[in-house]
């Protein structure tokens, strides 16, 4: 009886190598238009972070969000326009060489667009 079960551990897992391929593998050229895509979108929207950094100082720092709106405004601007010129000019070139497409946003801990939530 032991053998049973364990002989129906072994096949157990058999199954899933036949399956098909679960994963959709996006080429290169795809990759290259989201990527190109994503940096035209940041950098038409990118005045919508002087409302971000408004309601994000404003919660943050009830009391000196004027002292801190202007820097922050600023910050958040110069990331999301660098970004954007990062994805149009720059990344397209070797994505379909590397795996690693993220925008330059996530590293500065903003959002991959202006209205997507932090």
């Amino acid at each position: 009886m032991t053998w049973l079960l364990l002989l129906s551990f072994l096949f157990l897992g058999a199954s899933s190598l036949f399956a098909e391929e679960a994963v959709k593998k996006i080429g290169a050229w795809e990759r290259t238009q989201n990527i190109e895509k994503r940096g035209w979108v940041n950098f038409a929207t990118s005045a919508g972070e002087a409302v971000n950094a408004f309601k994000t100082e404003k919660k943050d720092h009830p009391k000196a969000w004027p002292a801190t709106y202007v820097p922050r405004l600023f910050s958040n601007l110069a990331i999301r326009i660098s970004s954007s010129i990062y994805d149009i000019g720059v990344l397209p070139w070797y994505a379909g060489m590397i795996n690693d497409s993220t925008p330059l946003t996530r590293r500065f801990d903003l959002p991959d667009y202006v209205w997507d939530k932090e």
